[in-house]
Order: structure tokens, then C-alpha cells, then sequence
């Protein structure tokens, strides 16, 4: 298994792969030519810095390709798949190996903001293929989504699936919490709705004043909690969290930070806890205002 990475003229692949930090053995190519390998291949091939091995391959035409190489060093990737058989070596050198100049057998796309959206990515897909359908030309070009790719694909809806169910979760724990707050808040006004009965006040009156506190309350609430919880994640989304020093161990080529991402549907989903359930939890304590006797409330009230 091999894979051509820009090792030469920029160290921008090899510091987002974090291939620095898994060397085990010698050096970072420096020049045209050489390469770097997995330690376990290193070992078993019983290689030392400097030999030469050669590429056995086949080219983009189909024709068999030989290419030698000089090994520079040996990484320890901590995948069982990558250490039995990797090779990294610059983009350039596998170019020329392969027969591939000017040419690539993937390119990769990302959109203005740097943010996946899998619904935008099917669309360009299927418009972009659609001019290609009818080419016989074997080079053609055919784009894919990231959730059409198998790993990648089933990492994407995974990880989809579980913030939704996080969210869902987050939501009904929240909405129980609010609507025992307006249940208790009604409750404890019921000797207030009694006086209000006990002097003329109309019980639908009372009930409708009892809904609309608790949606003022709930709206003022929901607008303050949005804000802040907004602010802290537009922080972490520009600056994000460091958690370098938790992942030294780890060998997923995965960013050091941790971000959010403030989409519209977060400026609306704290309102659904924040005022509904408010408003739920009120209404179910008013219902009892209609249950009361107004012969009774003299009584009630001088207990």
C-alpha cells in the first residue's frame, strides 16, 4: 500500500496526517527519490537507511511500472493495516513512477466555508456527472460525495446520527426540566388565583393571564440563554480547543482542535425547550383553576 504525499515543496499534508510525529527511524525525505516506510515492513524486509527497494506497479495505462527508491525512514502509524505494508513518498516521485504526469486519480473538492453538506455535495454530483454520462473516453472524470465513500461515508452518518440522538436527548431532559418548572410555578400561585376568583376575577381571565406570563417568561429566558450559549460557541467555533496533549498516544490523522459549528437551526432549537414547555407546564397547573368553587374559596382562604 502507497500513498504520494507533497513532502518536498510543502509540509502542509505531512503536518495535517501528523507524519512528523510518527517517524521511528532516520529522516524526512529531503530530496527526489526517497522514501519513507512502515517499521514493521522496515524490520521484516530487514532494510537499512539508505537502501534501495524498487516499485513494482502497474501504470495509469496499464503497463507495468518499476521505480527505485532510497529509504529515508520508517514510521510507526499504530493501524494494523498501515504498519504490515505502508510506503509514503512525495506526489512528484509517484508521478513519474506511475506514468501520471499532469494527471491525478483523485482530486479532492471542498466548498467556500470548509464545511461538509451532504445534500449540496449530492447535488454538484449529479449535475457534474451528468454531463459525462455519455463520454466513452475510459479518463473520464466521475465525482463522488464524502458519504458515498464506504469508511468515510459510514464515519459521516454515523457521527450524524449520534449528535442527533445527543440533541434529541438534550431536548427531552430540558423540556421535562422547564415544564416541572411551570407545573411547580403554577402551583405554588394557587392561593393567588383563589383571592383573584374570591374577588370577581373570571377564571379564563386568570388561566389566559397564568399562559402568558409563562410565555413572557419563557421568551425572555430562551432569547438571554441563546445568547450565551451562542457567544461561547462562536468562540470555540473561530478559536477552538486545543486537545493536543490528550491525543499524544493516538494515531487518528485527525486536527488537534475541536470546534462548532453555529448553524441557523441553532438559533431556534433552545426556543422548543425554553417556551413550549414552559407554556405545557403552565397550562397543566391552571387547569385546576377551573376545578375551584367559588363558594369554597372563603374558606380556602381563611385556612
Amino acid at each position: 500500500m502507497g500513498k504520494g504525499v507533497d513532502l518536498l515543496q510543502s509540509d502542509g499534508e505531512a503536518t495535517r496526517m501528523e507524519l512528523k510525529k510518527l517517524l521511528v527511524k532516520g529522516r524526512f525525505p529531503s530530496k527526489a527519490g526517497e522514501i519513507l516506510v512502515s517499521d514493521e515492513l522496515f524490520e521484516k524486509l530487514y532494510l537499512s537507511l539508505g537502501d534501495k527497494v524498487t516499485l513494482i506497479s502497474s501504470t495509469m495505462f496499464g503497463e507495468m511500472a518499476m521505480y527505485n527508491f532510497t529509504v529515508a525512514g520508517s514510521l510507526h502509524f499504530g493501524v494494523n493495516v498501515l504498519d504490515r505494508g505502508m510506503m509514503i513518498a512525495d506526489i512528484r516521485d509517484v508521478k513519474a513512477a506511475l506514468n501520471m504526469e499532469d494527471a491525478a486519480g483523485t482530486l479532492l473538492g471542498f466548498s467556500k466555508n470548509k464545511l461538509y453538506n451532504d445534500r449540496q455535495a449530492v447535488a454538484t454530483k449529479t449535475d457534474f456527472n451528468k454531463r459525462y454520462e455519455n463520454d466513452e473516453d475510459k479518463f473520464a472524470p466521475v465525482m463522488s460525495s464524502l458519504s458515498d465513500n464506504g469508511l468515510m461515508g459510514f464515519s459521516y452518518a454515523f457521527i450524524k446520527n449520534i449528535a442527533g440522538f445527543i440533541i434529541l436527548v438534550f431536548i427531552f431532559a430540558m423540556s421535562i426540566v422547564l415544564w416541572n418548572a411551570g407545573l411547580i410555578s403554577g402551583l405554588r400561585r394557587y392561593g393567588e388565583f383563589g383571592l383573584r376568583m374570591a374577588i370577581g376575577e373570571n377564571k379564563s381571565e386568570i388561566y389566559r393571564s397564568l399562559i402568558g406570563g409563562a410565555a413572557l417568561v419563557g421568551i425572555i429566558g430562551t432569547i438571554f440563554g441563546s445568547m450565551l450559549g451562542l457567544s461561547a460557541s462562536w468562540l470555540m467555533q473561530e478559536y477552538g480547543i486545543n486537545v493536543g496533549s490528550m491525543m499524544n498516544n493516538s494515531s487518528l490523522m485527525i486536527s488537534d482542535s475541536l470546534r462548532t459549528q453555529i448553524t441557523p437551526f441553532t438559533w431556534f432549537i433552545g426556543f422548543i425547550p425554553g417556551i413550549f414547555s414552559t407554556v405545557i407546564g403552565a397550562m397543566l397547573s391552571g387547569v385546576g383553576i377551573y376545578k375551584r368553587q367559588t363558594a369554597n374559596l372563603f374558606k380556602e382562604l381563611q385556612n
